[in-house]
């Protein structure tokens, strides 16, 4: 277990390592998106406190440092981000590295003032009455996977009235970002053979879930190749924490897989 405080809810999480429960779940996913990155930590997370997490209302900045502690405690606390020189004459390829701990010590929530304490729902309001707002949910981004124009159907979900003047939601826009950053932000590096400024977007949900999925997609070879060499059941190797299950199937594949 790791102990997490999720930095927009202010409450303490405990988080599980993954067994191969959680590896079939990725494996079989196909794809890594806000609904996948939900459900494996509907799996893997619980209140300190004991009382249940109401995931319909989780901000997706605290579900995005949520995956990332986990990817800390797995993998490392190391992201490098591989990408290409813009330069039309140069395009070397450029690693970004930075760590993760510094990347959400550099995006913790910021005191705000001026807008009271948030109603039953979650709503905050501007000290202009002009409009309410609340902060982004991991649930909004599944309901607006399909939209044409995602960034205005999230403004609708998340401020109101619809008919806000565009001052009032720039105000609002303002509000939410300090109280519940985006962790979906341009990386800035330096090109290596040229010296050009290189810029990537980083994604910590994708980014996350893409090594776990990686990490996963040997969980049935895994699965056999423990079996035929201890005859145990899949429910007991599925049970295993994924990096004891690894281990296990490194040493039967060594010994060839016969007891």
């Amino acid at each position: 277990m790791i102990a997490v405080r999720l930095p927009v809810a202010g409450i303490d999480v405990a988080l599980r390592t993954p067994t191969g429960a959680e590896d079939i779940l990725l494996s079989e996913a196909g794809r890594q998106d806000v609904g996948v990155g939900l459900a494996l930590l509907r799996r893997l997370a619980s209140r300190a406190d004991g009382e249940p997490i109401d995931w319909d209302r989780v901000a997706l900045t605290d579900v995005d440092a949520l995956l990332l502690r986990l990817r800390q405690h797995l993998l490392g606390d190391l992201v490098r981000a591989d990408t290409t020189c813009p330069a039309p004459d140069c395009r070397a390829p450029v690693d970004i590295a930075f760590s993760i701990g510094d990347y959400l010590a550099h995006h913790q929530p910021r005191a705000v003032t001026g807008y009271g304490t948030p109603n039953a729902e979650g709503w905050f309001q501007l000290p202009s009455g002009a409009a309410q707002f609340r902060v982004p949910r991991a649930v909004d981004q599944i309901a607006i996977g399909r939209e044409a124009r995602p960034d205005s159907a999230l403004r609708r979900l998340c401020i109101r009235p619809a008919d806000a003047s565009a001052a009032a939601r720039r105000s609002a826009e303002t509000a939410m970002e300090a109280i519940a950053p985006n962790l979906c932000a341009d990386l800035e590096g330096t090109c290596p053979e040229c010296g050009a400024t290189v810029v990537c977007r980083f994604d910590p949900l994708h980014y996350t879930l893409r090594e776990l999925t990686a990490q996963a997609s040997l969980v049935y070879d895994e699965i056999c190749a423990i079996a035929r060499h201890t005859h145990w059941s899949e429910a007991d190797i599925v049970a295993l924490p994924t990096a004891r299950r690894v281990r296990y199937a490194e040493i039967a594949t060594r010994h060839g897989g016969d007891s």
